[in-house]
C-alpha cells in the first residue's frame, strides 16, 4: 500500500469508526466487530427493556439511548388497571371502568420492546425454547408474588379446604391453567392470565415472527385485526382470556393478544428503520392514553365497538407518540423505577383491594386504604424480590438463523 494511502488510513479513525482504504480490511473489521459484539468473552447477551443500541438500516438513525419513557407508560398503565379493579370491586362508578383496555397496552408494549431490543440477537441464534425459558425465569417472581398473596386471602377467608389450596397453588406456580370451564384462567390471581400468553407470544416471536419480514408483519397484524373485531362482536367486550377456557372460547383470548403483539413488533422494528411522525411534548404523550380510556365510555358506541375503537384505532397512535417523545433525561431514574414497580403492583392489587373489602366494607376511607395498602405491598416486594432476570446466552460458534 502506498505510504500516502497508510497515512490516510491512520488519520481516518474517528472514535469507533475507522475507514480501510483496501475494502478487504474494511469487510474483516466489521465481521470482527460483529463477532465482539455478540460474544462478548465467549457468550453474548440479550437484556429486556427499551434500549436502543443499533445504528437503523434505514435513514442513518442511530439510537444509543433507552426508551425510558415506555417504562413510564407502563406504570401508568398498571395504576389505571387497578384503578379500574378498585371501580369493579367496590363499585364506584369512576372513569376507569374501561381500564382493563390497557391490558392490550402491555401486549403491544412487549411486541414493540422485544422487536426493538432483543429480536437482532434472537436472529443471532438464541432458540425458541431456551428464550422462553428465559423469559419464564424473569416472569416467575410475578407469578409466585401474586399466587402467593392471593392463596394467603384464600387460605385466610375458608375458600377451600387445605389440600385443594395447596393443590391449586401448585397449579397456579406451574402456570396451568384451571381446564374446569368456569372461573377465572387461574385459581387464585387474576391478572395472572395475562403472564400466560405473553410466554406464549415470546415464544411464537422467537420460533416464526423473528422471520417474518416486515413487509408481511403488517398484513399479519392487520388479519389478527380483522379476528379480533369478531372476536369482540361475538363475546360483547374486550375481555377474552380472563375467564378459564372451554371447548367453545379457547381461542378467543388469541386474537386480542396476537393483534396488539404482533402490531407492536412491526411498530418497533419501523422505529429502529428510523421512522418518525410529528413529536407530542412527553407530558402530553405521556396523559393522551389516559384521558383516552377515560373519554372512551362517553362515545355513543356499544360496549364491544367502543372497545374496538379504542384498541386499534386510538391505542397504536397513542404508544407511537409515546415512542417518540423526548422527556428530561433527569426523569430517566424515576421512570425506570415506576416502571420496575408496576410489575409487583399489577400482580398484587386485585387481591389487596379484595381482601380489604371483605373485611371492611365498601366505604370511602376503606377504598383509599386498600389503594394504599396495594401500593405500599408492591413496594415491599420490588424491595425485596428482583424482577430483571438472568441475561439469555447466544453460545459460541452458532451461525446466525432466519
Amino acid at each position: 500500500m502506498p505510504s500516502a494511502c497508510k497515512a490516510r488510513c491512520r488519520s481516518n479513525r474517528t472514535g469507533d469508526s475507522i475507514r480501510f482504504c483496501n475494502p478487504h480490511a474494511r469487510f474483516l473489521f466489521r465481521d470482527f466487530a460483529i463477532r465482539q459484539a455478540r460474544y462478548k468473552g465467549g457468550i453474548g447477551e440479550y437484556t429486556e427493556g427499551a434500549d436502543l443500541t443499533d445504528a437503523a438500516n434505514q435513514g442513518g438513525v442511530t439510537h444509543s439511548t433507552r426508551l425510558f419513557q415506555l417504562d413510564a407508560l407502563r406504570g401508568i398503565a398498571a395504576l389505571v388497571i387497578m384503578l379500574f379493579h378498585l371501580d369493579l370491586v367496590y363499585r364506584i362508578h369512576g372513569p376507569f371502568v374501561r381500564g382493563y383496555l390497557f391490558v392490550d397496552m402491555f401486549f403491544l408494549l412487549s411486541g414493540f420492546v422485544l422487536a426493538v431490543s432483543t429480536e437482532r440477537k434472537l436472529n443471532a441464534g438464541i432458540g425458541a425454547l431456551a428464550f422462553t425459558r428465559d423469559r419464564f425465569v424473569r416472569l416467575w417472581p410475578l407469578v409466585a408474588v401474586g399466587a402467593g398473596v392471593a392463596a394467603a386471602r384464600a387460605f385466610a377467608i375458608g375458600m377451600a379446604d387445605p389440600l385443594t389450596l395447596l393443590l391449586w397453588l401448585v397449579l397456579d406456580l406451574a402456570m396451568i391453567p384451571s381446564l374446569t370451564g368456569t372461573g377465572p384462567f387461574y385459581r387464585f390471581n387474576g391478572p395472572q392470565w395475562t403472564l400466560f400468553y405473553e410466554l406464549l407470544a415470546n415464544f411464537l416471536h422467537a420460533l416464526v415472527l423473528r422471520k417474518v419480514p416486515t413487509r408481511w408483519m403488517l398484513a399479519l397484524a392487520l388479519g389478527l385485526g380483522a379476528a379480533l373485531i369478531v372476536t369482540v362482536r361475538i363475546y360483547k367486550t374486550d375481555t377474552m382470556g380472563v375467564n378459564a377456557p372451554t371447548w367453545g372460547t379457547w381461542w378467543m383470548g388469541l386474537p386480542r393478544v396476537g393483534w396488539s403483539y404482533v402490531l407492536g413488533v412491526w411498530m418497533g422494528r419501523k422505529y429502529k428503520e428510523g421512522v418518525r411522525g410529528p413529536v407530542l411534548p412527553w407530558w402530553l404523550a405521556l396523559a393522551l392514553p389516559v384521558v383516552g380510556i377515560a373519554m372512551v365510555p362517553r362515545l355513543p358506541l356499544s360496549l364491544a365497538h367502543g372497545d374496538l375503537v379504542f384498541v386499534i384505532g386510538f391505542l397504536p397512535l397513542a404508544v407511537w407518540a409515546v415512542a417518540q417523545s423526548h422527556p428530561p433525561k433527569a426523569l430517566q431514574p424515576a421512570f425506570e423505577w415506576f416502571g420496575n414497580y408496576s410489575l409487583p403492583l399489577y400482580c398484587v392489587h386485585l387481591t389487596v383491594l379484595a381482601w380489604i373489602s371483605e373485611v371492611f366494607g365498601r366505604a370511602v376511607w376503606v377504598q383509599v386504604m386498600a389503594v394504599g395498602a396495594a401500593m405500599l405491598l408492591a413496594w415491599f416486594f420490588s424491595r425485596l424480590v428482583s424482577f430483571k432476570g438472568r441475561p439469555t446466552e447466544v453460545k459460541r460458534g452458532l451461525p446466525p438463523q432466519g
